[in-house]
C-alpha cells in the first residue's frame, strides 16, 4: 500500500519546490550578480552509517537585497519497479559566522527544503552560512566494498560557483575514489582527488550554473551498514478488483466516450471536397460553388501530373499531404533554395570512416525578395551568421528557427485556403481535450482506488482521453480548395515515383531531376529519382568538360552523380538530427565507468529568496 508518509512527503516537496522557485525567479534572473565564491563541504561517515553533512557557503548577493537562501535537498529517488529509495535527512542546523539572519524553515516531500533568513529582513554582498545535517541511508553497498556516491554540490545551483572543495571522512580506511564536474552526465574527472587512510580531499577549481560536483568514496565489504532505506511503491490488487460491476462499469463509459468522440471526428475532423468538378480542379468563375464532405475510406488520388501544380514548392507539399510542417519539409526547402540558386551545398571530405559526413551551405547573390515568407525566414536563419555555415555547426542552436519556419509554413497554408484553421492548432485544441480528460479520468480512478473498489472504471475515462489524444492527428480538415490541391501533388508524386528519363535529351533531364529532386525528398522516393538520373554523367555531351557534380551540390575528391542518392540521404538525415537538436541516478556504482557528475544522492541546489 501507499504509505501516508509518502503521499505527504511527495505533495508537501512539489508544493514547496514550486513556490521557492516562483520567489528565486524574478530576483536570481538573466544579468544577475549573484555567485557563490567559495563552497566547502565536509562529509562524515559514522560507524553506524549515518552520513552526518557539513557545507559552508560563501554567498555573494552583490548589490541585490535578498532575504537569505535555501538549499533543495533530494530525499526520494526511484529505485527499481516496486520501490523508492529515501534519504531520511534531520539534525538540520544553520549558522552564520557573517551574522547574516539564519532563521530556518524546513519542508519535507520528495525533496527537503531549508530555507535561511529573515522574512522582515534583507542583505546584501556577500555572506557564510555553515548548514549541518545528517543523512541516513546515503551509503550504497556491493559484493566487494561499500560505498558513498554523493552529490557535494548538486546541479540545481543557479549561480556560479568560484571554487569548491569536499572531505570524505570514512568509519574505515578508504580504498579507492572518484570524483567528477561539470554538467549533468559528464564523465569528466574533477581537478583533484585523494585519499590518505581513512579521509579522502576532492577540489573543482569552478562551476558554472547548474554544474555538478559529485564524490565517491570505497571502503571494504562488511566495513560500515549501507543498506539503502527503501519503501515500498502501491499496490493495484485491492482498488482495481475485477468483477461483473467493474468489468461493465469500464465498457459503458469506454462506449459513451468513444461514441462521442467518433460523432466529433466524423463531424469535423473530416475534409471537405467540390462536388461535380473534375479531379483536382474548383467551380470556374460562374459555377455554383457545391461542396460536400469526402466519404470516410475515400482516397484522394489524382490524375498523374507531369510538373508541380501551380508552382507549389517542396515545403508546401509536405504540409499538405500530411498536415504537419516535418523537419523533411524544411530539409527539402534547403534543398529546393540550392536548386535555385539562393545557396550551394558542398559535401566536405571525411577526416576519417569514423567521423560523421559534413556540408558548408554557401549563400548566393539570388534576391530574397522572390521567397516566400517561410523560405526567407530559413534562409535568413541559416545564414545569420555570414555567408557560409557548416551544417554541423548547427547543432543545437537552430530548433527555434525550425519552429520559426515550421510556424510559417502553417500561416501558408491556411492563407492559400487549404486548410480551415492551422492544423498544428487544431491538434493542439483536440490534445488540450485529450489532456483534460485524461487528467480527469486520473483524477477519478485515484479517488475510486482509495475509497472503492471500483477504480477500473475511471480507466475507463483515461482510456477516452488517450482515444482523444491519438484521434488529435486526423482532426485537421483540408478546405474543397485544399483537397483539390491535394489531388494534383498526389497526381505529381506518381510521376516521381515511375517517372521514364531515358526519352529526354541530356539537358532535360539534368534540369528536371534537379527542379524535381526536392519534392523526391518529400515524398521519400530521394533514392528511386537518384537511381533514375544515375547515368547523368555518363550522358553528358561529348566533349563536355563540366563538373561531376550540379551547379548547385558538390562532393569531395571522386565523388560523382551516382553517389548522390546516398548523399542527399546522408544530408537528410543529417539535417533532420542537427536542424531539431537541443543541448542536453541511484544505486549504480560510482567506480568501473559507471560513475558521472551528479549522479549520486544528495546534492540538488538552491538559491536565494
Amino acid at each position: 500500500m501507499l504509505s501516508v508518509r509518502f503521499v505527504i512527503r511527495l505533495f508537501l516537496g512539489a508544493a514547496a519546490a514550486s513556490a521557492l522557485w516562483l520567489l528565486a525567479a524574478v530576483p536570481a534572473g538573466a544579468g544577475s550578480d549573484e555567485s557563490i565564491t567559495a563552497y566547502d563541504v565536509a562529509l562524515t561517515v559514522r560507524v553506524d552509517g549515518i552520513l552526518h553533512v557539513r557545507e559552508q557557503i560563501a554567498y555573494d548577493f552583490g548589490s541585490n537585497s535578498r532575504r537569505g537562501i535555501f538549499r533543495i535537498i533530494p530525499t526520494t529517488q526511484r529505485y527499481d519497479d516496486t520501490r523508492d529509495r529515501i534519504y531520511e535527512l534531520g539534525n538540520v542546523k544553520v549558522s552564520s559566522p557573517t551574522g547574516a539572519p539564519a532563521d530556518v524553515k524546513i519542508e519535507d516531500g520528495a525533496s527537503t527544503t531549508i530555507r535561511i533568513g529573515d522574512p522582515d529582513r534583507t542583505i546584501s554582498g556577500e555572506h557564510t552560512y555553515v548548514i549541518d545535517y545528517e543523512v541516513a541511508g546515503a551509503l550504497n553497498s556491493f559484493s566487494d566494498h561499500e560505498e558513498l556516491y554523493w552529490n557535494a554540490i548538486g546541479p540545481d545551483w543557479r549561480v556560479p560557483i568560484g571554487a569548491a572543495t569536499a572531505t570524505v571522512d570514512m568509519p574505515a580506511d578508504i580504498t579507492e575514489v572518484a570524483c567528477f564536474g561539470g554538467p549533468v552526465g559528464s564523465t569528466l574527472p574533477c581537478a583533484s582527488g585523494v585519499h590518505d587512510g581513512r579521509r579522502g580531499t576532492f577540489r573543482q577549481a569552478a562551476l558554472d550554473p547548474n554544474n555538478a560536483f559529485t564524490v565517491v568514496v570505497g571502503v571494504p565489504a562488511g566495513s560500515v551498514p549501507a543498506e539503502p532505506i527503501l519503501e515500498e511503491r502501491f499496490s493495484f490488487a485491492r482498488a482495481f478488483a475485477v468483477n461483473t460491476q467493474t468489468v461493465g462499469g469500464l465498457a459503458a463509459v469506454g462506449l459513451l466516450i468513444g461514441a462521442g468522440i467518433g460523432w466529433l471526428a466524423w463531424s469535423r475532423g473530416r475534409d471537405r471536397r467540390y462536388v461535380g468538378q473534375a479531379l483536382g480542379l474548383g467551380p470556374a468563375a460562374g459555377q455554383i460553388d457545391v461542396q460536400e464532405h469526402r466519404p470516410l475510406f475515400a482516397k484522394p488520388d489524382g490524375a498523374v501530373e507531369f510538373a508541380p501544380p501551380d508552382g507549389i514548392r517542396p515545403g508546401q507539399v509536405g504540409t499538405l499531404i500530411d498536415e504537419e510542417a516535418h523537419v523533411l519539409d524544411v530539409t527539402a526547402t534547403i534543398v529546393d533554395l540550392a536548386v535555385r540558386k539562393y545557396l550551394f551545398i558542398e559535401e566536405l571530405p571525411r577526416m576519417s570512416w569514423f567521423h560523421p559526413r559534413d556540408w558548408r551551405l554557401t549563400r548566393l547573390d539570388a534576391p530574397i525578395e522572390a521567397l516566400l515568407p517561410y523560405e526567407r525566414r530559413l534562409h535568413a536563419a541559416l545564414f545569420r551568421g555570414g555567408g557560409q555555415v557548416l551544417m554541423s555547426d548547427l547543432k543545437d542552436t537552430f530548433a527555434s528557427s525550425m519552429t520559426d519556419v515550421q510556424n510559417q509554413l502553417y500561416v501558408d497554408v491556411v492563407k492559400r485556403g487549404w486548410f480551415f484553421r492551422r492544423p498544428d492548432k487544431v491538434r493542439g485544441t483536440w490534445v488540450f481535450g485529450g489532456v483534460v480528460l485524461t487528467a480527469v479520468g486520473a483524477g477519478l480512478t485515484c479517488v475510486l482506488a482509495k475509497y472503492t473498489q471500483a477504480a477500473l472504471i475511471g480507466l475507463g475515462v483515461v482510456a477516452g482521453g488517450i482515444v482523444l489524444l491519438a484521434s488529435a492527428k486526423v482532426m485537421p480538415a483540408r478546405t474543397a480548395r485544399g483537397s483539390a490541391a491535394l489531388a494534383r501533388v498526389l497526381g505529381f508524386r506518381q510521376y516521381i515515383k515511375t517517372a521514364e528519363v531515358e526519352q529526354l535529351r541530356f539537358e532535360e533531364r539534368e534540369s528536371i531531376f534537379s527542379r524535381y529532386l526536392p519534392y523526391a525528398v518529400v515524398f521519400g522516393e530521394t533514392d528511386r529519382w537518384a537511381k533514375a538520373f544515375a547515368s547523368l554523367a555518363d550522358a553528358r555531351p561529348a566533349g563536355s568538360h563540366s563538373s561531376p557534380g550540379l551547379y548547385w551540390y558538390s562532393g569531395p575528391n571522386a565523388w560523382n552523380l551516382g553517389y548522390l542518392g546516398s548523399s542527399m540521404t546522408g544530408f537528410t538525415n543529417t539535417a533532420a538530427g542537427v536542424l531539431t537538436s537541443t543541448p542536453s541516478s541511484s544505486g549504480t556504482s560510482g567506480f568501473g565507468g559507471g560513475g558521472f557528475s551528479g549522479g549520486g544522492g544528495g546534492g540538488g541546489g538552491g538559491g536565494s529568496w
